[in-house]
């Protein structure tokens, strides 16, 4: 099966939580094969998102991304402390 991807940019769908409920598996097919992203409103909150797992492993994997860049510019900036230096500092 082809997931069909939507465009950067595009808002995503939004349906309240009843009418999710009452579709789920249509709302399923439309994360999960459409590549749509909804937004699941509780009222006229926003309360979660569903979205097809390729979405999801893509945020995993530019969270994963976004996390290794910053430990390499704390390692750049040699910002750790010692063990040492952290009990020193706390008094301990």
């Amino acid at each position: 099966m082809t997931v069909m991807k939507k465009h950067a940019g595009q808002p995503a769908s939004t349906v309240t939580a009843t009418k999710a409920k009452a579709s789920f598996s249509a709302v399923l097919a439309r994360a999960g094969y459409q590549g749509q992203r909804i937004v699941i409103k509780k009222g006229t909150r926003p309360t979660a998102v569903i979205l097809g797992y390729e979405d999801y492993q893509m945020l995993v994997d530019l969270e994963d991304r976004y996390e290794s860049a910053l430990l390499a510019k704390i390692l750049k900036e040699d910002r750790f402390l010692t063990l040492d230096e952290v009990t020193k500092r706390l008094g301990l």
